[in-house]
């Protein structure tokens, strides 16, 4: 994977079901601190070769391998800001 820097655009795995809302969807993802769930705009989601990827600012780099990201969305447990193992991370 390339070099990721702060203020990249990535998208990180996440699945995906269907929102209570037309053009919205639930997702979780995995973080360094547990799985994180919440509402997404469909814009903000990508499928590619069968994987849901949602899209995600990187904003700064903790460790070589730890990412700490926004995700614009509702979630449950956090405010959008996540930490990511890198290898989560598809570069955009």
């Amino acid at each position: 994977m390339e070099q990721i820097q702060p203020g990249d655009e990535i998208g990180i795995r996440c699945e995906v079901t269907k929102g209570p809302f037309s053009g919205e969807h639930l997702i979780s993802f995995e973080t360094v601190d547990g799985p994180v769930s919440g509402f997404v705009r469909e814009s903000e989601l990508k499928n590619e070769n069968k994987e849901w990827f949602v899209r995600a600012e990187v904003l700064r780099l903790l460790e070589d391998n730890i990412v700490e990201v926004m995700v614009e969305g509702s979630f449950f447990t956090t405010n959008g800001i996540a930490t990511i193992p890198r290898e989560m991370a598809l570069a955009a």
